[in-house]
């Protein structure tokens, strides 16, 4: 609120000074123009320092339109102050009253930060280089270095003005409503601020003041209409930083941040198409290189796109391949073994039985107390490594169950079949005769629960997995270092001990 009455204070001053002392207006105006004009900038040093780490670097692109306007304010006072010129459109100065908005128009034109790339700043510095040289030639077709030859030239470049705020300033309205990010929505709250009061007072004045009776300035209170964009852009920067009170649908959001490289595009194409009665050949360059532009900005904005799924493509891989893997072992894990149990169960055409084998380390509490938990996972990737040596058939998974458990998914495979390969894997770690004080085997075994199922639609994995622990119980009850399969079959229970 504060600084809402501090810019009515600035403009009922200006006003009121003019009114008092008319003779001296013209002096007074110019120095309530370079005053609010500095001030703006003085504001977008500010909100550059505001805007966090790292900083927003559009706020350059903003201070460098500011700062191109003062020039050409500043060429206007020498037109009048020291070449006596009153004339109301002198070309120098209107030449920097329309450049100005080309480092905005910029930054308004600019891509999401992610999508900020070095090609694409590369296609929007020709474009904009391309723009500038259409605006001098589009500024100087309608009036001299002295100014407009007549009424009709200077209404002319009126309504060129007009045309570029509006552009500007319905560009800078649709990406502060369409912003997703809190830097975006106080840059572009600035820039909105600017260009929409600019629109609508340097309309009025250029219509009803300069075109209207008062080509100079100082002689009417109305001079003060251009001190409003200034003040506006004080007041949004200085403010505290906008809090979101709506959040635009995501589509519209992607949809303007996608379309926003178009608006320089666009803008050489427009101007192009104006310059093309005098300059044909200029004009036409133009219209090319903006259709050129935003093909080669669309095609490699895809290149990009195709790429970054490409990328996020492998890293999901890897992070899939992180979540089915046992970091400590580098088997499958639990859940690789769940999701493959369910695989094999409802795979088409299923004829044969799933043998599961649950695979238990005889005595490893024993063992992690004698040596140590290190020592302890030493010993589950020695096994690990064991167990892979033995070499499964093809179509078996071997994966680790967990502690010290593991487990065999044998597809295709009757209970006998299932059996010589437990017993194989049973005889292989024990033939690595890894020391083991604490077992009455004196080194490391494993004992082998065995089950075997046909799939069927009225059962399911965990009713193989089951039987498959409760076949581990029983060879462990009976003795360990053994293989046990189903009771009701009367199984042989192979023991071996040294």
């Amino acid at each position: 609120m504060k600084l809402v009455i501090a810019a009515v204070a600035v403009l009922a001053v200006h006003a009121i000074a003019l009114a008092v002392t008319p003779a001296g207006g013209m002096a007074i105006s110019y120095a309530f123009f370079f005053g609010v004009s500095v001030a703006a900038m003085a504001s977008v040093v500010f909100a550059w320092h505001r805007s966090g780490t790292p900083r927003d670097n559009r706020w350059w692109l903003l201070l460098g339109s500011l700062a191109l306007w003062t020039v050409g304010m500043s060429l206007s006072a020498r037109q009048n102050y020291v070449l006596d010129n009153s004339n109301p459109a002198p070309g120098d100065s209107m030449f920097f009253y329309i450049l100005y908005v080309l480092p905005v128009l910029v930054a308004v034109s600019s891509a999401p930060v992610a999508a900020r790339k070095k090609w694409a700043l590369a296609i929007d510095l020709v474009l904009a280089a391309l723009l500038g040289v259409l605006f001098y030639v589009r500024t100087f077709s309608i009036v001299s270095m002295e100014g407009a030859m007549g009424p009709q030239q200077a209404i002319d470049v009126a309504r060129m003005l007009d045309f570029e705020n509006v552009c500007l300033a319905v560009a800078a309205l649709l990406r502060f409503l369409a912003t997703d990010r809190a830097d975006d929505h106080y840059f572009f709250r600035a820039v909105m601020a600017f260009f929409v009061c600019y629109v609508i007072s340097g309309y009025c004045y250029n219509h009803y003041v300069a075109l209207g009776g008062h080509p100079d300035f100082g002689d009417s209170p109305w001079d003060a209409l251009l001190d409003v964009p200034f003040l506006a852009m004080g007041i949004a920067t200085l403010s505290r930083k906008p809090q979101r009170h709506w959040h635009p649908p995501v589509y519209l959001v992607r949809f303007v941040q996608s379309a926003s490289p178009t608006f320089l595009a666009m803008s050489v194409l427009g101007f192009g198409l104006m310059v093309i009665p005098g300059y044909p050949s200029l004009g036409i360059t133009g219209a090319i290189a903006a259709v050129i532009g935003i093909g080669l900005r669309g095609t490699l904005a895809q290149v990009d796109l195709v790429e970054e799924e490409s990328r996020l493509s492998r890293s999901r891989d890897v992070l899939e391949g992180l979540v089915f893997v046992d970091s400590l072992t580098g088997l499958a894990n639990r859940r690789a073994l769940d999701e493959r149990l369910l695989r094999e169960w409802h795979r088409p055409g299923q004829r044969e039985p799933i043998a599961l084998l649950m695979i238990d380390v005889d005595y490893f509490k024993e063992y992690n107390d004698r040596y140590g938990h290190l020592a302890g996972d030493d010993c589950l990737r020695a096994l690990a490594s064991t167990l892979v040596a033995r070499g499964l058939r093809v179509g078996d998974f071997l994966a680790r169950f967990g502690g010290e458990e593991f487990a065999v998914v044998a597809p295709g495979t009757r209970i006998a079949e299932a059996l010589q390969l437990a017993e194989g894997l049973r005889a292989q770690v024990q033939e690595q005769a890894i020391a083991h004080p604490r077992s009455p085997f004196g080194m490391l075994t494993i004992t082998i629960g065995v089950a075997a199922i046909q799939a069927s639609g009225t059962s399911g994995p965990l009713e193989l997995l089951n039987a498959a622990d409760r076949a581990l119980y029983r060879a462990k009850h009976a003795g360990r270092n053994r293989v046990g399969g189903p009771a009701e079959n009367n199984i042989e229970s192979i023991a071996r001990s040294v």
